[in-house]
């Protein structure tokens, strides 16, 4: 028997993967299906107003703190300088 055959053979054979039935298996206890569910309804249009003022909040705490933790060392220098030798 010449080995081109068993090369073959071997050749269209998977590979035993205990990971992929692993995987088969914790998908067979999602409680949601991971494919894409046809649609029944349109999908809701975008709230820009909303987006906008959540970033709007958010930002008006992030940059005042932001400031103050990247200047603290120079406010500490203005109110120690001189009295610390």
């Amino acid at each position: 028997m010449s080995p081109s055959p068993i090369l073959r053979l071997v050749s269209q054979r998977r590979a035993f993967s205990i990971a992929t039935r692993v995987r088969t298996l914790a998908r067979s206890f999602e409680p949601h299906p991971f494919e894409r569910m046809p649609t029944t309804q349109k999908a809701a249009r975008a709230d820009w107003g909303r987006q906008a003022r959540r970033l709007g909040d958010a930002a008006m705490f992030y940059f005042p703190f932001m400031g103050l933790v990247l200047s603290w060392p120079v406010i500490v220098e203005q109110f120690l300088d001189g009295k610390i030798q």
